[in-house]
């Protein structure tokens, strides 16, 4: 009996807040209370766009190179990114197939990519250089970040399927190369003990991964240096293009191949270093912690001028345990309320950045966008009315002269 009376009793305490509340929000104080839901749903809205943000990194990851749409790597389940591993399944033959790409007309530039870890020497110092090779085209613009421009085209040395042509020797150093082997524009280089290297250009500009010390060559060059002409080898393909039918007409080039958009392709494997779990962890503590100072600033001010009201249920008979019930139960639909409208808000916010990254930067969403992340927005906004309650209900005890 005991418990069936709590039950009603509180039933009827949720009833009386829930209806406070709405009338607060229609017509005793409007702007009050419109102002105190909007605070959270703001709040909750940024938490579930940074959280479909952490989640997309995590699970498609970023751009590697702007102008590059598709990359073609070899299918492996090594855990390094295909951009750095040098030690991971090679294609073969793929000056020919770079020809079967380019005679594609959506495709504007491919090229197969080789990369290695090298020796380089100069005359001042010897460092480990990571080594692109490249068939270098005039639309193609950066490759690991590097300008492509001071690179003779059409990768002259490799002629008639032959490695008899002409030998460019063109290096193009990033900054951090350059600066960690103390050459400028001009000078020679030796790469794994190949004197025949120039450095043709330094790029200021670059990119490169991490800012690793980064060198660009054409890639017959480095497959002559590095004992890959044999059978024409290379680590992967990018290709260039405006029409996304191609990547279908691409699964047939290579078998056991992927073929990776641009938005699929990182730096860095992003799983690996946790950075989404990170910044889901960083969005949802600033959150819940300006959540809180939001909810007991603008409900602790609306208490205070709420004095004359509890004074007279105070003086009606109205305990202040069950005022203090009554403000909590205001306080958490409140909060309920925000989190929803900021919930819902959030998702509209990821779809609207998925829209503007595939416009600008990307082939393909870069958040993630979920119906759980509804109940995720709602849930964390009720945290962050109880634990504002303890504060509220601290002020409302002292306002209401504290008739037991």
């Amino acid at each position: 009996m005991n418990i069936r009376k709590l039950v009603i009793h509180w039933l009827g305490l949720v009833s009386v807040g829930i209806r406070r509340a709405a009338s607060r929000a229609t017509y005793t104080a409007k702007q009050r209370m419109r102002f105190s839901v909007l605070g959270v749903a703001v709040v909750i809205a940024l938490l579930v766009m940074v959280t479909g943000l952490g989640v997309g990194l995590a699970t498609n990851t970023t751009v590697y190179d702007e102008d590059i749409d598709y990359w073609i790597v070899p299918a492996t389940d090594s855990p390094e990114s295909p951009l750095i591993a040098t030690d991971n399944p090679q294609f073969n033959s793929v000056h020919q197939a770079n020809d079967r790409i380019r005679d594609h007309d959506d495709v504007e530039y491919a090229t197969p990519v080789l990369s290695q870890v090298l020796r380089i020497r100069t005359n001042e110092t010897e460092e480990y250089v990571l080594v692109v090779g490249i068939i270098n085209t005039s639309k193609l613009e950066r490759v690991a970040g590097l300008s492509t421009h001071s690179l003779s085209p059409h990768d002259p040395y490799y002629m008639n399927g032959e490695y008899d042509g002409e030998w460019t020797g063109d290096t193009v150093l990033s900054r951090s190369a350059a600066d960690t082997l103390s050459v400028s524009t001009g000078d020679p280089v030796s790469i794994v003990g190949n004197n025949s290297f120039t450095v043709s250009a330094v790029d200021n500009q670059s990119r490169s991964v991490g800012n690793v010390p980064t060198a660009l060559v054409q890639l017959s060059e480095l497959q002559s240096i590095t004992g890959s002409t044999t059978y024409d080898q290379a680590d992967q393909f990018v290709v260039g293009t405006n029409t996304p039918a191609v990547q279908s007409e691409l699964q047939g080039l290579y078998p056991n191949s992927d073929i990776r958009s641009r938005g699929e392709m990182t730096v860095s494997d992003t799983r690996d270093s946790e950075l989404s779990l990170a910044l889901a962890l960083t969005a949802f503590l600033v959150s819940l912690s300006i959540g809180m100072l939001f909810v007991i600033t603008t409900s602790g001010l609306e208490i205070v001028a709420d004095q004359q009201q509890l004074v007279i249920l105070s003086a009606m008979g109205i305990s202040t345990r069950s005022q203090l019930k009554l403000i909590g139960v205001e306080t958490i639909v409140m909060a309920g309320l925000g989190g929803l409208f900021g919930a819902v808000s959030g998702v509209v916010g990821i779809r609207l950045i998925n829209i503007v990254s595939i416009r600008t930067i990307t082939t393909e969403p870069i958040a993630v966008s979920h119906p759980l992340f509804i109940g995720y927005g709602v849930s964390v906004a009720l945290l962050v009315g109880l634990l504002s309650l303890p504060f509220l209900l601290v002020t409302a005890r002292r306002v209401s002269g504290g008739v037991p």
